[in-house]
């Protein structure tokens, strides 16, 4: 079987990508096994997420859900499913809009997972009289382990539209949560929420952190958070996702640049772009005199990466193998938390390439070939059919996928290792896999919920 996998968090604005992997890439472990603590039932304002204590578990036969055991550290092998017997609290509905809402927007359930244990999130949107305001209500959940899920205080946001979770990152200070507005194929980035414990969240002034800039994508890791601007020309970074630094894109290294993503792993910050041959820095489209002789093309773009420890000094290195072309788009996409892979979308992403620290990359040993007409909302959930706590990246599929069928099959697991991707045996009581079906991977495994139902999938070393 051929495996499937859709770019992370770029593919929103240039469709989903599908990529038959058999791709190299490292894979750290996740923490030592034991019974996780789970959050206090007071107030939700006043609950902490408490790491997990180390009580080592010996067998996934009997499952006993009031103390669910951690992942095991390194590669995992296998998964084992158990249900959860009572319908969880998974981002129940928010209230009814009062008179004065005209329409209202309400996203579907989302999970996220981190180091700690996971999230999850219900957005509705209600749109006042005259259009010209929207009031966003954040409804939030939070649980220790996947299984015992509490309702968080939640958060109101006003924004000019409706929004939606795209995807939460943990980074130092805590978690980032990246909201999205847009329509007709076109999403941005209106909103950002942060959380030093998973419970209470708090929003972004946006004015504030990035003037009258139009931000293309936000997203991050453990040395912090990356976000760039619509057109390429504005980049800029963060400790904490609430107060923005912007990178010098005049100093000699970004000469002639557009950047086209950036995130932060635990090497540093990371942008991906271009530089032009000849000419100024351009948007990729050049003007000529119609009656000009011979007819004038565009000038060719290099493929780049630029590395930062810190967020200032910045350090560029090429792709090894990268064709310079008329237009150059990239995107940069977490593995986990000390892998990143670099893909080309202007170049059919036949080629892409991987790292481990931001400034060595190794092409992948083989093409790999794309649909640009699958609709990513069907086919993967939130930031991708691959997702990462940090720790393990998951990729999540069709058994016998097609792009006809994406579905078909039931469900498979496939695990990053330093060989590429690996099947992850399955057991237990199986969730479905449709367009329904929502999961994440965290501390103690991967969660995936539809229809209502919850299962954690209980992975064995």
């Amino acid at each position: 079987m051929g495996s499937i996998f859709t770019q992370g968090h770029a593919w929103r604005r240039r469709g989903a990508l599908l990529l038959p992997a058999l791709v190299a890439a490292g894979c750290v472990g996740a923490t030592a096994t034991g019974s996780p603590s789970f959050p206090p039932a007071a107030t939700p304002a006043a609950s902490v997420i408490t790491s997990p204590a180390a009580t080592p578990t010996s067998s996934l036969a009997a499952i006993d859900l009031a103390s669910v055991p951690l992942a095991p550290s390194g590669t995992w092998k296998s998964i084992h499913w158990v249900s959860v017997p009572a319908t969880p609290l998974l981002a129940p509905q928010s209230p009814e809009p009062d008179a004065s809402g005209v329409s209202t927007y309400s996203s579907g359930p989302q999970m996220f997972g981190w180091s700690r244990g996971f999230v999850g999130f219900s957005l509705q949107s209600v749109t006042t009289e005259g259009g010209d305001q929207v009031t966003t209500t954040a409804v939030t959940t939070y649980s220790s382990d996947g299984a015992h899920w509490q309702a968080g205080p939640g958060v109101q946001q006003r924004t000019a539209d409706p929004l939606n979770i795209r995807g939460v990152y943990e980074g130092p200070a805590g978690l980032l949560a990246v909201e999205e507005a847009g329509a007709c194929g076109d999403t941005w980035v209106e909103g950002l929420l942060t959380s030093g414990d998973g419970v209470t969240w708090q929003s972004v002034d946006m004015a504030k952190a990035f003037g009258k800039a139009v931000i293309w994508d936000v997203s991050g890791g453990s040395a912090g958070f990356v976000a760039t601007d619509t057109i390429g020309h504005a980049v800029w970074t963060s400790r904490d996702g609430r107060s923005w630094q912007p990178v010098n894109l005049d100093a000699p290294v970004f000469a002639t640049s557009r950047i086209d993503d950036g995130t932060a792993f635990s090497a540093g910050y990371v942008l991906v772009g271009s530089t032009e041959l000849t000419g100024a820095r351009n948007c990729g489209v050049t003007l000529v005199d119609p009656s000009a002789a011979p007819t004038a093309t565009p000038p060719l773009r290099v493929p780049a990466v630029w590395w930062s420890a810190d967020g200032t000094d910045w350090v560029k290195s090429q792709l090894p193998g990268a064709k310079n072309e008329f237009r150059v788009d990239l995107s940069v996409q977490r593995l986990d938390d000390h892998t990143l892979a670099v893909f080309d979308y202007y170049d059919n992403a036949a080629h892409a390439w991987v790292s481990e620290d931001g400034r060595t990359w190794k092409a992948l040993p083989q093409p790999v070939t794309v649909d640009r007409f699958i609709s990513d909302y069907f086919y993967c959930q939130d930031q991708g059919c691959l997702k990462t706590d940090g720790r393990h990246g998951i990729q999540l599929q069709g058994l016998d996928a097609t792009l006809e069928s994406p579905y078909a099959g039931g469900m498979s697991l496939l695990t990053w290792t330093d060989g590429g991707l690996a099947p992850l045996a399955q057991s237990g009581n199986q969730p479905p896999y449709d367009y329904g079906t929502v999961w994440t991977v965290g501390p103690t495994g991967v969660i995936v919920t539809n229809a209502g139902r919850l299962w954690i999938g209980l992975p064995s070393a």
